[in-house]
């Protein structure tokens, strides 16, 4: 059966600019290829089509494919991270990075004002600062592989509660149209993050009521 938006896909993919290797999902790939990063959870992710879990190129080539199928893309930067906007480069005096006893120099990340970019050049005073995506003006190339689409509401509440915390171990309880999302005291749940969480989980799951619930001794031995 054809996929659509609103379903719910565990897909593995390989995204490249420019013939390298900028995201993946494969640890040993990773590894292989030099772009390993130990704070990255490597391994199959589900999301959900069309909800923006991954850049709009993605979401609009897995419409109409089927669970097994495996190809590839190209994404222009317009359903990808944007054109480059000239009015994201910034010209910062050199001496606003002294002060803070900084040296800056091409190619480094810097956060100006909570805006993060990256160095492009430093001289005669002066530092040019770009705040656009790393990626924005390129053409991206994804290989993509379709594992399975998610039927079950419990699998499907976790995982868009791994998509957002990046863990998978919450304990949940579903009944009638209602979802229990248990967190332990010492790692909790974001308020910010609990509400996007409940949103999508509302729209893309149709659940009625969403409650996070602090776990305590007592409702553990309960469950």
């Amino acid at each position: 059966m054809a996929l659509k938006k609103g379903d719910f896909v565990n897909i593995d993919y390989i995204g490249r600019v420019e013939g390298r290797i900028f995201d993946l999902t494969d640890e040993k790939l990773a590894k292989k290829e030099n772009v390993y990063n130990e704070k990255t959870k490597y391994g199959p992710i589900t999301i959900v089509i069309g909800a923006g879990h991954l850049i709009k190129g993605i979401d609009e080539a897995l419409i109409g494919k089927k669970v097994g199928d495996e190809f590839k893309i190209e994404v222009e930067p317009e359903k990808a991270f944007g054109k480059k906007n000239p009015k994201l480069l910034k010209i910062i005096p050199e001496r606003l990075f002294k002060n803070q006893k900084v040296k800056p120099y091409p190619g480094m990340t810097v956060n100006v004002d909570n805006l993060v970019g990256y160095v492009v050049s430093v001289g005669a005073g002066r530092v040019i600062v770009d705040f656009n995506h790393p990626l924005a003006g390129k053409i991206l190339e994804y290989e993509i592989k379709i594992h399975k689409k998610i039927e079950d509401d419990k699998e499907k509440v976790k995982a868009i509660l791994e998509l957002y915390t990046n863990k998978s171990d919450y304990k949940i309880e579903l009944k009638d149209k209602q979802v229990k999302i248990y967190y332990p005291k010492e790692k909790p749940v974001p308020q910010n993050a609990q509400k996007v969480i409940i949103d999508d989980i509302k729209k893309y799951i149709k659940l009625e009521k969403v409650e996070f619930v602090e776990q305590t001794k007592q409702n553990k031995e309960k469950r």
